[in-house]
């Protein structure tokens, strides 16, 4: 008999943000060629997911693909569900594909899963879709990626690498460790109790939606790149702890502000880049963790999304492009990050959070997917002999308007590497933005005093968003 999974409000909030894509590079230049890969390495990947999935079996599921006009959408999954695992061969360049610099959208996609749809020819009018999916690409004496693509209704990023830092430590250990992998993490947690609901929030959203569906609404296709014309590239910009420590400086002599978090300072950064870069002012907003902040505290291993909207103040959207400046946007946000400190402050405005989402994606507002503080290279090492990902990308961001945010991939450079989708002339506008970034930085850590380097990056402590659990709930 299928069991079903209730959607909350938190889940609700994605319903009709597109899937977050990811793709995860690994070197490897003594695979030979695919015939090697499903000989000797594919049983292992094989046994590693399904055992992984055994744990967070809902990944397996199904999701109507419209809200119901009575009752609420619910993931359904049954004993014998499965997820859809294509194994394809690259003919691009590895190297290139997993650099820094702009590479086009159009050759990374071919690297990602689609969601299989089911029912009404399996197309925009189907009645179910599968919920998550996998893809590996062999590339012949390079390496392989694995890219996966997740319906957000169903996980928020931390609840992502859970998932993916058990299917690693599985892998890692062999398919047959038992619950050896238990020692890395904890299993998930599915019960939907924890997340109360005392505000009607569900309902509310459930009205948004189906408001927006009769009024003959569309997906949200707003901030989607590869519905405009011209080629779109996918960049990544890196934020050393020197860069951060310059920029912190910066706020501390341009602001007002006494201390922001490295979070703060890139996103800042970025989004005063991309202003500049469209010549035309954009919102900005980004996602906190919402775990420790729920009365009672949600459990730090709950599966699914648990995540609240926040937005920076408008008088910053207000400011002429000219005006904002990587400095102003970070103590903006980092002013906004402070707030949520308020007990509540973070559901204060939830009510609107749905149409929040809408009015965003219409206005092509700058927002955030991803977090340093997920570790995502160190949650995806697979061990021999794949070791680490060499580079981590959410491509989905080509059609989220996000910024894609991690730790450093790169041993002992510390800092935030961002990866960041904009149309090519836009692109080069930002890059430009960036250089001149890093050579300001550089001059003004020169002229700080030694005894100050580090005033105003709050280095230890974070924005709070992706809170881990207390010890205690891990």
């Amino acid at each position: 008999k299928p069991q079903t999974l209730p959607l909350t409000f938190f889940d609700l909030v994605f319903w009709d943000v597109p899937p977050v894509q990811r793709l995860f590079f690994y070197d490897n230049a003594d695979l030979l060629g695919a015939p090697e890969f499903l000989l000797h390495e594919l049983r292992l990947f094989e046994k590693s997911l399904a055992a992984a999935l055994h744990h967070f079996y809902p990944l397996a599921g199904t999701l109507v693909c419209s809200i119901p006009e009575a009752g609420a959408p619910e993931v359904v999954f049954s004993d014998g569900d499965s997820v859809r695992l294509t194994v394809a061969v690259g003919g691009d360049d590895f190297q290139d594909l997993a650099g820094d610099h702009a590479r086009d959208t159009a050759r990374l996609r071919p690297l990602l899963p689609s969601l299989p749809r089911h029912g009404g020819g399996g197309g925009s009018r189907c009645r179910t879709q599968d919920v998550f999916a996998v893809q590996l690409t062999v590339f012949p004496h390079a390496g392989l990626c694995i890219g996966t693509t997740l319906h957000h209704a169903v996980a928020d990023g931390s609840s992502y690498v859970h998932f993916m830092r058990t299917w690693a430590a599985i892998h890692r250990l062999g398919p047959g460790c038992g619950g050896k992998w238990a020692a890395v993490d904890a299993p998930p947690l599915l019960d939907r109790s924890v997340v109360r609901d005392e505000n009607g929030l569900r309902e509310v959203f459930l009205r948004d939606h189906r408001a927006h569906e009769a009024a003959g609404g569309k997906r949200l296709h707003g901030w989607d790149l590869g519905q405009r014309p011209g080629a779109a590239g996918l960049a990544t910009f890196r934020f050393t702890e020197k860069l951060l420590r310059g920029l912190g400086r910066q706020v501390e002599s341009e602001t007002t502000a006494r201390r922001c978090s490295p979070y703060a300072l890139a996103c800042g950064a970025v989004w005063a880049g991309i202003v500049h870069a469209r010549g035309s002012n954009a919102s900005f907003g980004f996602v906190t963790g919402c775990k420790p902040r729920a009365t009672p505290p949600v459990p730090g291993n709950y599966f699914g999304n648990c995540l609240g909207l926040c937005r920076v103040g408008k008088e910053e959207e207000a400011k002429p492009s000219g005006g904002l400046t990587a400095a102003t946007a970070s103590a903006a946000i980092w002013l906004a990050i402070e707030g949520l400190a308020e007990q509540g402050r973070v559901f204060r405005d939830a009510r609107g959070w749905v149409r929040l989402v809408r009015e965003y994606a219409s206005a092509r507002a700058v927002t955030v997917a991803g977090s340093p503080k997920l570790g995502v290279y160190a949650a995806t090492d697979l061990g021999a002999p794949w070791g680490r990902p060499r580079k981590v990308e959410i491509v989905s961001v080509e059609r989220t308007g996000a910024l894609a945010l991690a730790e450093s991939g790169r041993d002992g450079d510390g800092g935030i590497e961002v990866g960041l989708a904009l149309p090519r002339g836009e692109m080069e506008a930002f890059r430009a933005f960036y250089h001149d970034l890093v050579s300001h930085s550089v001059v003004v850590l020169t002229a700080a005093r030694r005894d100050v380097l580090e005033f105003g990056v709050v280095l230890d402590r974070g924005e709070d968003i992706f809170m881990p659990a207390p010890s205690s709930q891990r």
